[in-house]
């Protein structure tokens, strides 16, 4: 038998405000054997927005596990979920039952998944049960193309009006394992719908470079006007890590295409990042980190007098001080504006 919990409170200071309480949460959990008991309350912006209760355990070969939430600032029914995992024979059978407001939002999913022949099947079926009605079902397989050592998938998906298309997928095909140093590698997605045909071709480079040897040059192949062809071939962005005996690891990443920028950087509005990280010294077995990155935008609307048109720092870190009591912090200094915030999270446990 064990009984613990954590209460955590999280301080959020900007520009406009000096310092306010964002957010709250206290969870306890009480286990007896195989079977435990949670409670999570949650406030934000001064409201007691959220109460969970969960259980969960064994029911013979059944697994079980049940959630119940509520609103008690306006005491109102939030959801019900349960959840029950048989394995049959090579059959993992999973079976969720959701209960939200407004009822027609409720359904009931039920999932199996096999491995036979060396390929992976998973299948779901979902209804609503307000009123009784099919929503959705799916059929997907993935295997490995040892030949050429490729993840493949193939996934055919079909709503209440009907077919709703399949995708098929490959990944990690290597092209070259060594040309100049340098490894490529193709990934491929095909998406058949009622309405379209889409092609989408990634190539991924990677120098095998003496310093930061984890580099991957980022590249899309724009496909023709006939199936199956292509058109051009465009490198869009570059990142890699460089990591060091202490456990830093320093890492960057440059999109040479705005469009690019969400998916290199992380950031839409930045085209290039720099950024370190790493593990801080922490109490009780529990591992600290530590992280800052440094965003750049483009020099026409990057803000005036800043270094190599640097314009956005963050910074976060994370450490458990004693036994019974954890810090952590995370920040943003836009340095195009004043819309600057820090979050200071303080964690007890027990």
């Amino acid at each position: 038998m064990f009984f613990g919990g954590v209460f955590e409170a999280t301080i959020l200071t900007n520009q406009t405000q000096a310092v306010t309480l964002k957010r709250m949460s206290l969870g306890t959990v009480l286990g007896i054997g195989a079977y435990t008991v949670q409670m999570d309350a949650q406030f934000s912006d001064a409201l007691f927005d959220s109460l969970t209760f969960n259980a969960a355990g064994p029911f013979g070969a059944i697994a079980l596990n049940s959630s119940l939430a509520f609103n008690p600032s306006t005491l109102s029914f939030l959801s019900w979920q349960t959840s029950a995992a048989l394995q049959v024979l090579d059959i993992a059978f999973t079976d969720v039952f959701y209960v939200t407001s407004p009822q027609s939002d409720s359904y009931n999913q039920l999932s199996a998944s096999a491995t036979v022949g060396g390929i992976a099947f998973q299948g779901a079926f979902k209804v609503g049960v307000c009123p009784l009605c099919f929503w959705e079902t799916s059929f997907c397989g993935t295997w490995t193309w040892f030949e050429c050592n490729a993840g493949m998938s193939l996934c055919a998906q079909f709503s209440d009006v009907g077919f709703e298309g399949i995708t098929a997928g490959m990944s990690g095909l290597v092209l070259f394992e060594d040309v100049f140093g340098i490894q490529a590698t193709l990934n491929v997605s095909i998406s058949y719908t009622l309405d379209a045909k889409t092609l989408t071709p990634t190539l991924q480079f990677r120098p095998n470079w003496f310093i930061c040897p984890d580099v991957e040059i980022l590249a899309e192949v724009t496909p023709g006007p006939a199936m199956m062809s292509f058109a051009a071939l465009s490198i869009y962005g570059m990142r890699g890590e460089c990591d060091f005996d202490n456990g830093v690891t320093f890492s960057f990443a440059e999109s040479f295409d705005a469009a690019k920028n969400g998916s290199v950087t992380g950031k839409s509005d930045y085209f290039e990042r720099l950024g370190v990280s790493g593990p801080l010294s922490s109490c009780c077995g529990s591992s600290g980190s530590f992280e800052f990155d440094v965003y750049f935008q483009d020099p026409a609307i990057a803000p005036s007098q800043t270094l190599f048109t640097m314009s956005l720092l963050t910074a976060s870190f994370d450490i458990q001080l004693t036994e019974n009591f954890g810090f952590a912090f995370t920040g943003e200094y836009p340095m195009a504006s004043s819309d600057w915030q820090f979050e200071f999270t303080f964690r007890v446990f027990w």
